[in-house]
């Protein structure tokens, strides 16, 4: 087995066969908290089709899993011969695999594209005798104050913030009076339509959602009492099963506390699992893997504005931003 170096000791790891997968659209669960460390292969796979006919050049930018002291990224490998390089968005260091499938356009033809990615994702409990060893700086944290388009910090949503949690002067416990409050009064619900968008306000209106729309809320109002708080996206992992389909993606929130450091939440997954409820105010499973962090992501060297959120790949054709695209993941449990 041969391996490549590059940036931020991700490796290349050549693999001689992928699975195919299936997926559901929307937020899935992930939880038994009590899950100490996993690895596994997750394979991402992407089929483009109706290229136009006069379609010269097309590129498709896939993100590359966290790495992190949570979760480790041992490689990753290419299926088919298509170049590639590893880009770095700037506001919030998320990676892309940007890859030229031009030959597809060349022969009027659909592009198939599979990635395997190595993770070992480990459980954790940032609440505890542990203290923080390297504080992020007040620079560092400044964006994560800051509203984003679909999450306002002002308005019903600071509102709503100071009446659940303005009388209380310890920020851990302004949090923890937060995370309650959604997790009781908020329906995890993914009827009609608005859900699944991150729309602090919908939720804040209409008390149900999905994922996203669960942690905008926790993060809008989080900044509207100068907490920094933040949105990670990535994939669940079925617990107790050892290869298989993934359903969907799954998001949760950080906020950040001085001695403590990034703190993670996850309200979704606690509202459909109270008895996970405290275990999920500061502690994760290792039923995940994370992409990206961040909303209104800038894509490096696309033509695309700001993307609300990124799990799904983005694909341009001739610069233009191209929607046929079927994504499946699944994946392998691999054993020591």
């Amino acid at each position: 087995m041969h391996w490549k170096r590059v940036k931020a000791s991700i490796s290349v790891l050549v693999f001689t066969g992928l699975w195919m997968m299936a997926l559901s659209v929307g937020c899935s669960s992930t939880i038994t908290p009590d899950s100490p460390e996993r690895t596994f292969d997750v394979t991402y796979h992407i089929a483009i089709r109706e290229l136009p006919a006069e379609a010269r050049e097309v590129y498709a930018w896939i993100p590359l899993p966290l790495a992190d002291s949570h979760q480790t990224v041992g490689g990753y490998s290419i299926k088919g011969d298509w170049h590639h390089t590893i880009l770095t968005e700037l506001e919030y260091a998320n990676r892309f695999i940007r890859l030229d499938l031009s030959s597809a356009a060349a022969d009027n033809e659909g592009a198939d594209l599979s990635v395997v990615f190595r993770i070992t994702r480990r459980s954790y409990r940032a609440l505890g005798s542990r203290e923080l060893t390297t504080p992020v700086s007040q620079a560092g944290l400044a964006r994560f104050l800051a509203p984003d388009r679909l999450i306002p910090v002002d308005g019903r949503i600071a509102d709503e913030a100071h009446r659940v949690a303005g009388d209380l002067r310890d920020p851990l416990e302004q949090m923890h009076a937060l995370y309650d409050h959604i997790v009781e009064s908020v329906v995890y619900d993914k009827s009609g339509e608005g859900w699944g968008r991150g729309d602090a306000l919908y939720v804040c209106d209409k008390r149900t959602g999905n994922c996203t729309d669960f942690h905008s809320l926790f993060i809008g109002e989080a900044r509207a009492l100068g907490i920094p708080a933040r949105f990670v996206m990535g994939l669940p992992l079925p617990p107790g099963v050892s290869e298989g389909e993934i359903s969907g993606y799954h998001c949760w929130a950080e906020f950040y506390i001085d001695g403590h450091g990034w703190i993670p939440i996850d309200a979704s997954e606690a509202h459909r699992n109270p008895k996970h409820k405290e275990a999920l105010f500061g502690g994760l499973d290792a039923n995940r893997v994370a992409f990206t962090i961040g909303r209104d992501i800038q894509i490096p060297e696309a033509s695309a504005g700001l993307l609300n959120y990124v799990i799904y790949p983005h694909v341009e054709i001739d610069g233009r931003p191209h929607g046929t695209i079927n994504t499946q993941f699944s994946f392998s449990e691999v054993r020591s």
